[in-house]
């Protein structure tokens, strides 16, 4: 198991070259909140996360793709809708 400074760190550098910040919460949840490096526009935010299901670099490598896919979705979604209006 990581510490939490740790997965905090892990977390944040997977992200790069996006902001990526990374909060846990004293009831042991955490937040995820992707943001734009050039513009500073939210990507992705997701919360409440338990923080039990990241006990290994696999847990956490799968969350990381997670995130990454969902980010990625929301950007095409974005751009779709830019599109029709």
């Amino acid at each position: 198991m990581y510490s939490n400074p740790d997965l905090q760190r892990v977390l944040e550098t997977a992200f790069l070259p996006s902001r990526c910040e990374c909060v846990i919460a004293t009831n042991n949840s955490f937040s995820v909140k992707l943001t734009h490096p050039e513009s500073g526009d939210i990507e992705l935010y997701v919360t409440g996360m338990p923080l039990s299901e990241l006990s290994n670099s696999r847990s956490i490598a799968r969350l990381v793709l997670s995130l990454r896919e969902q980010r990625d979705l929301m950007g095409k979604m974005e751009l779709s809708m830019r599109r029709l209006g």
